[in-house]
């Protein structure tokens, strides 16, 4: 009788034991990937974002590298948007940068040619619990309308 006892405390001692012990938490990497849907001269970038995941109100750093099948050239932008995905609109104001007034930047640059660049953009101070970072290379073409040349979109759930 007393070894059931043992057996049984044993046995519930180990499920709260395991019950209680912390789960391994999930880092929530941000997965970015092409943007759906666009013609297949547009380019995916290979996009770092730091800190991962994305602190509200706080400095971001984008690195960005890729290879385009077009040239890049004077008056092209690159294009940083926070947008919230439920009314698909943007969260804040974007960050959209001449180019070829970057630090260390030559233009144009064939189609090609590696480009890179690393950009800081202050993330939201709010973001909702749905939302998408977009990042994105184009020619200005004729405003709004634009032409783009690379995309990469993150869709983001807390």
């Amino acid at each position: 009788m007393s070894r059931i006892f043992i057996l049984t405390f044993v046995l519930f001692a180990t499920l709260f034991a395991v019950n209680a012990a912390p789960l391994a938490l999930e880092k929530r990497d941000i997965q970015i990937q092409p943007c759906p849907g666009l013609p297949p001269d547009v380019v995916g970038l290979d996009v770092t974002v730091t800190p991962d995941p994305v602190v509200p109100g706080t400095e971001e750093t984008f690195d960005i590298k890729g290879t385009m099948k077009k040239d890049i050239v004077t008056g092209d932008f690159l294009s940083i948007a926070f947008i919230d995905n439920v009314v698909k609109q943007p969260i804040g104001d974007p960050l959209v940068v001449d180019i070829c007034s970057l630090p260390g930047a030559t233009c144009p640059t064939k189609a090609g040619t590696a480009f890179s660049t690393t950009q800081k953009y202050t993330a939201p101070k709010e973001l909702p619990t749905s939302y998408a970072i977009k990042i994105g290379i184009g020619h200005h073409v004729q405003p709004p309308n634009v032409e783009l040349i690379a995309c990469e979109i993150a869709l983001v759930r807390s």
